[in-house]
């Protein structure tokens, strides 16, 4: 290629040469990377594999972990089987590791109160079931995450749903009037921080 040719005026239709009968051209019809996600009315393809039983234990698990308030409801009154549910059965690896820390512990916090008490765990007082709990939270590490799987999954889907951002004061992105700053106690703890880093 000449300089006469770098300079001569591009003549080529790109279309033409980047599509050739619809298709991309050298390649086959364009997959891209599917669409935009619906966050207003969320979906998922996958069906829910949890049963009915799992659900009910999710509620209940869910709740004592977390209890509600007379400003905040539970995490069973505000979806959290629903999330959990979504969220074990989605077709990735780490989703279907996660089913089956979750389904092997549920089916373990049954096996103890059977154990101990003689009852399902469902069928246990709340004094009970909370017993049940401490056990499952207490082993060592290596055999607790079923509990560190379930209390990660009910507080981070409560506290990122609308509710959720309202106990913990997030606004997220809504219009300001005023931007207020920062708070002369932030400020004060960010001027002393600098200060010891020599900023």
């Amino acid at each position: 290629m000449t300089s006469e040719d770098l300079a001569a005026p591009v003549s080529w239709d790109w279309r033409e040469t980047l599509y050739r009968d619809g298709m991309p051209a050298g390649r086959g019809a364009p997959q891209g990377y599917g669409t935009d996600p619906n966050v207003v009315t969320p979906y998922t393809p996958w069906p829910r594999t949890l049963s009915e039983h799992e659900r009910a234990l999710i509620a209940v698990i869910g709740d004592i972990i977390l209890p509600g308030t007379a400003e905040y409801p539970a995490p069973s009154a505000m979806g959290i089987v629903d999330f959990i549910d979504d969220w074990v059965s989605a077709p990735y690896g780490d989703q279907q590791k996660h089913r089956a820390v979750i389904q092997n512990g549920l089916a373990r916090a049954d096996d103890e109160s059977r154990s101990r008490f003689g009852l399902a765990f469902l069928d246990l007082d709340d004094v009970k079931r909370r017993q049940i709990i401490e056990v499952l939270a207490a082993p060592p590490d290596a055999n607790r995450g079923f509990f560190v799987r379930i209390r990660y999954l009910v507080v981070g889907g409560y506290f990122t749903s609308d509710m959720g951002f309202q106990a913990i004061g997030y606004y997220g992105n809504v219009p300001l009037l005023a931007f207020p700053g920062v708070s002369p106690e932030a400020r004060t703890i960010l001027e002393d921080e600098l200060r010891e880093l020599g900023l």
